[in-house]
């Protein structure tokens, strides 16, 4: 199940100038098209004025995390720079989703107050087509996600670093067999990361718990898909936090990889 969620999430796994007037700075952690696979932006003006909202695209290069500037076909517009919405109004833009090979990244919204924004991810080579979405959010420090790898079911996120300064993110896990304490390979500059949870940290396989993202130096954005045994694929919540992290029980070294922090023994009546 793992390698066919892996494959997966690598198929569902957003540049133009920022709008640097705008009031607010949200982001989709994750936004593709081609192989199969297309991408619809909502955007939701709920103020009572006008408002403006521009969406810059950065897309990944290679396997290191760094992205380029990314300039998708919209099929309703010819630019997503400065879209004007009339208040109380929406508008969808899909990418063609026909290409046949896969573009993945990430995408920032900035736009005046009041406008909001989620992204459709749709599988058009099922039956019948399966969707997930993500919202546009700011980004922050910290970030829980609730993961399930036990079971046949698989968890997959994707991982934005919006800023434009590399950063080391701690990772967090908490499940029945303890805490694990480790880290990511460093995020490059506005860059972005895929992939299946327990690929990325095999010592979660087989366990469901909590996982916590935290940066000491800069904010991030995550997504996050649950895959079920069926292949089935539906969006998880995660919860954007600030400050420090939760997850800090005191670990002791793994003899088996001394490179990795991981629990001391867990007591038989909880979670440790």
């Amino acid at each position: 199940m793992k390698h066919i969620a892996s494959a997966a999430f690598g198929i569902l796994l957003v540049g133009l100038p920022l709008f640097s007037q705008s009031a607010q700075t949200l982001i989709i952690p994750h936004v593709t098209d081609g192989g199969g696979w297309q991408s619809t932006i909502v955007l939701t003006n709920t103020s009572t004025n006008p408002a403006v909202a521009t969406l810059s695209f950065h897309s990944d290069i290679g396997t290191t995390g760094a992205t380029q500037p990314w300039s998708p076909s919209f099929l309703e517009v010819s630019s997503t720079a400065g879209i004007v919405m009339e208040s109380g109004s929406t508008i969808y833009l899909h990418t063609p989703g026909t290409a046949a090979s896969l573009t993945q990244g990430w995408a920032e919204l900035d736009s005046d107050a009041g406008i909001l924004a989620y992204a459709i991810f749709s599988n058009h080579e099922t039956t019948p087509y399966r969707d997930a979405t993500s919202p546009a959010v700011a980004a922050t420090n910290r970030i829980l996600v609730p993961y399930n790898d036990a079971n046949g079911f698989v968890t997959a996120i994707a991982v934005t670093n919006p800023t434009t300064a590399a950063q080391t993110i701690q990772v967090g896990f908490r499940n029945d067999s303890g805490v694990l304490l480790t880290a990511l390979p460093v995020v490059p500059p506005l860059g972005h990361m895929a992939f299946v949870l327990s690929n990325q940290f095999p010592q979660i396989a087989g366990h469901f718990g909590l996982a916590e993202f935290y940066s000491a130096t800069g904010n991030i954005s995550i997504l996050s898909f649950a895959f079920n045994p069926t292949q089935s694929f539906a969006s998880a919540p995660v919860y954007f936090q600030s400050g420090p992290p939760l997850i800090t029980a005191p670990p002791v070294t793994d003899p088996g990889d001394p490179g990795i922090m991981y629990h001391a023994p867990r007591p038989t009546s909880s979670i440790q």
